[in-house]
């Protein structure tokens, strides 16, 4: 791997932490790396004062990297710090927003929160998050399980009510004037990737790269093609194999 020497802001997915790009970190060699902790953010507000806060750290222009509810941060922050930002790159996030559905599903979530009734990760949510094959792979279910278990529906709650519902931010980023790069997966029950890849065509200085064989949980699934893909965007401008 190429060392990575551009400053690269990394961002979680709902009810993730650093874990869930500790396997992509892995493959990378990356001197100039902060991570955005959205897992002790509170509000909205708290996701973008953590991310600026990252982004302010250095002087050079810095690498947007988010996955999932990530990536509506890291979107948001870019079209905050356009002069910032040299490239933003989106994984598992879908611009377009949350549907009426996933509005309604998420808010009776967190209302299962608030009566403390079970919500844990049973093998129902994980299929929306997993192929049939990584539902049988553990060492890939226990990252995921782990921080379920040590973030708690506190977190859960916080992160589903401060990104609920979720601006379209489609057509602000085709007037965006940095490379935006969207990784997607295959079979993501979560971000559709024909979606996606339809989403980003008429978007200037786009690509998108779409992963076979996986679902949601890419990062934790395919962290060397995640990686390859990441190392690509940055050092090459682009993730074309």
């Amino acid at each position: 791997m190429t060392e990575i020497t551009a400053p690269t802001i990394f961002l979680p997915g709902t009810l993730c932490d650093e874990r869930i790009w500790m396997p992509v970190w892995r493959q990378l060699t990356l001197s100039q790396r902060s991570y955005v902790p959205l897992q002790w953010a509170e509000s909205m507000e708290h996701m973008m004062a953590l991310t600026q806060d990252r982004i302010d750290m250095f002087e050079e222009k810095v690498h947007l990297i988010g996955f999932s509810m990530g990536g509506y941060v890291a979107a948001l922050a870019a079209l905050d710090n356009i002069d910032r930002v040299a490239s933003l790159t989106l994984i598992g996030y879908d611009p377009a927003g949350l549907s009426q559905q996933e509005v309604q599903q998420r808010q009776l979530l967190v209302k299962s929160i608030e009566g403390k009734k079970p919500v844990g990760m049973n093998t129902a949510r994980l299929r929306q998050y997993l192929t049939a094959d990584e539902l049988n792979n553990n060492a890939l279910l226990q990252p995921i399980l782990d921080m379920e278990a040590d973030l708690g529906n506190s977190v859960l709650k916080a992160h589903i009510q401060s990104t609920t519902p979720r601006k379209d931010l489609s057509q602000a980023l085709q007037k965006i004037a940095v490379p935006v790069h969207f990784i997607c997966a295959e079979q993501d029950k979560i971000a559709d990737p024909l979606a996606i890849e339809k989403l980003a065509q008429p978007i200037k200085h786009a690509s998108c790269t779409c992963l076979s064989d996986t679902a949601h949980m890419m990062l934790l699934s395919e962290p060397k093609k995640v990686a390859l893909t990441l190392e690509r965007i940055i050092c090459h401008g682009t993730p074309i194999l």
